[in-house]
């Protein structure tokens, strides 16, 4: 049985300036073990599934040269810590949604926009463009981290409350609904006129346990999987955000890796890539036949109402931006 060794021994017995050549014995001396981090629970969660599978086809295509741990439930730290953590080179992958890099890359938050995706068609034509490109190298460029592929959420982002049954959109006001703390979800609650409560993902269930907050804002598959329906009762189906996630990857890291384990590992996240968008659909529509079985209230919000004032904030943010051809592009 090989022997698994850490990431900085590893390095450091090759040496970096002979990585390329002298870690083609790396079989003698084990496997690369890289570390791969997210926020959501193991099982079929949107970014475990990416995760897991990208793990599974990065071991086979690489022959057992690479050993992938992946730890789900932000085991590693909650988002913002890991989004440090990988800058840094500790961990070597993550799965999140585009979101929690905004503070950081804040061209990104183009991503994020309220209400400017109509369909995972229209998101998949977009990020697999030169527009995904370019948000690569910049993010590279930027933070020193790069997506090797881009995935879904599984389901566009629905407001679920505790105990207000919202039937139109005005019945939102006033409602503290938790979103991710990112400013532009701060700004898509707000233009929803309710009063946005950012908060880490994982004090969500005891915040709506103990009424901090009145609601949050996720996809019906999320809800249950972190089973948020046993302390939230009622669904307004908004579709207000799509929530593009990514494999983001520590350049840093990457490049200490030899030519062709890299290559492998770009492979074999596209091939994840497809196989999550794939379980997508059937994800986000079990989840809510299985949300309503449960007894949660299910209803579609008619969102012409915040059509304009969406507009108006995108226009507004891609200028303070600087990103008007992303902008344009997605427009189009």
């Amino acid at each position: 049985m090989p022997v698994s060794i850490g990431r900085r021994r590893f390095l450091g017995s090759c040496g970096l300036a002979a990585v390329a050549a002298g870690c083609r014995a790396r079989q003698d001396r084990g496997p690369i073990v890289l570390r791969l981090s997210h926020s959501m629970s193991a099982g079929p969660t949107a970014l475990h599934v990416f995760g897991d599978t990208f793990r599974a086809l990065a071991e086979k295509a690489t022959g057992g040269a690479v050993t992938i741990r992946v730890f789900p439930s932000g085991t590693l730290g909650q988002e913002r810590e890991v989004v440090q953590q990988l800058q840094e080179g500790l961990v070597d992958f993550m799965v999140s949604g585009t979101a929690i890099w905004g503070s950081v890359a804040p061209k990104l938050q183009v991503f994020d926009f309220p209400f400017l995706w109509r369909d995972w068609d229209h998101v998949h034509r977009i990020v697999d463009s030169r527009v995904g490109l370019d948000a690569a190298d910049y993010l590279e460029k930027t933070v020193r981290m790069r997506p090797l592929a881009w995935g879904d959420s599984f389901g566009f982002r629905q407001v679920v409350t505790r105990s207000r049954d919202v039937i139109e959109a005005g019945q939102l006001s006033g409602l503290k609904i938790r979103t991710i703390q990112s400013p532009i979800y701060v700004k898509a609650i707000e233009l929803m006129g309710a009063s946005p409560t950012p908060m880490a993902f994982g004090e969500v269930y005891t915040s709506l346990q103990t009424g901090v907050i009145d609601g949050y804002e996720h996809d019906a598959s999320t809800t249950v999987q972190q089973r948020f329906y046993e302390v939230a009762h009622h669904m307004a189906r908004t579709r207000h955000i799509a929530g593009v996630t990514g494999l983001f990857a520590s350049s840093t890291n990457l490049a200490r890796l030899p030519a062709d384990v890299r290559s492998a590992l770009e492979r074999s996240a596209l091939e994840a890539s497809a196989a999550q968008r794939a379980v997508g659909p059937r994800e986000d529509t079990a989840a809510t036949e299985q949300l309503a079985g449960l007894g949660m209230t299910i209803r579609d919000i008619d969102g012409r109402a915040f059509r304009q004032p969406a507009e108006r904030l995108w226009e507004r943010e891609a200028r303070s931006l600087d990103a008007f051809p992303w902008l344009d592009a997605i427009r189009a």
